[in-house]
């Protein structure tokens, strides 16, 4: 169930006209939608003395777009109409991560990968899944959420461990808003997830 209490960032730039569909379009987007970072992920005493590199997941062609993708059969993709990220699904997960392990405050720095930068461990990421899935004759879709996870020492390349995470949320109706705040929402469990399990395998120094 979506809270109602979910804090949703909506960049309204235009109305989409009334009845129209929620799938293709190719014209311009009418409206923009972003997602949020976590502010309920617990901290725990001193943070580690570790500094994390976060790299911008890695995916296919039909999710690195700003496009809001869909899903009605494992063969293709589809976007709705009107509507957009107001940053392509990839680089928005990427600094949704870094914003949420810096408001966590367990670690002493967090920053995406550059070359000018040099950490400890590096978060390498594929954003498998980012889409909104209608199965079968379902008229209300399930937003799906997947991330195949790499840890990597920086000082020697080593991986420390791999993982996959997944997340799905149902909205309680068809609808493009409704739509968007189970992308919040799913992101969120597979953000929490993600940062659970990288806290839980680096370096334990203090």
């Amino acid at each position: 169930m979506i809270q109602p209490t979910r804090r949703l960032v909506i960049a309204a730039l235009a109305l989409a006209p009334a009845g129209c569909s929620l799938l293709g379009g190719g014209g311009p987007p009418t409206k923009l939608y972003t997602l949020t970072a976590l502010h309920d992920f617990p901290a725990a005493g001193q943070p580690l003395k570790l500094q994390v590199l976060i790299d911008k997941p890695t995916s296919s062609d039909g999710l690195d777009t700003t496009r809001i993708a869909l899903r009605r059969n494992v063969l293709s993709f589809d976007y709705f109409a009107d509507s957009a990220w107001t940053d392509s699904a990839p680089a928005m997960v990427q600094s949704l991560l870094v914003e949420s392990l810096q408001r966590s405050g367990r670690v002493t720095a967090v920053s995406r990968d550059t070359l000018a930068i040099r950490g400890d461990v590096e978060l390498r990421a594929e954003l498998r899944h980012f889409e909104a899935e209608y199965n079968g004759n379902e008229e209300v879709p399930t937003v799906r959420i997947e991330l195949g996870l790499m840890l990597v020492r920086v000082e020697d390349r080593s991986i420390i461990a791999t993982r996959a995470v997944t997340a799905s949320v149902r909205p309680p109706q068809n609808d493009v808003p409704a739509i968007i705040a189970a992308f919040d929402e799913a992101l969120h469990q597979a953000m929490r997830e993600t940062l659970t399990w990288l806290l839980a395998n680096v370096p334990t120094r203090r």
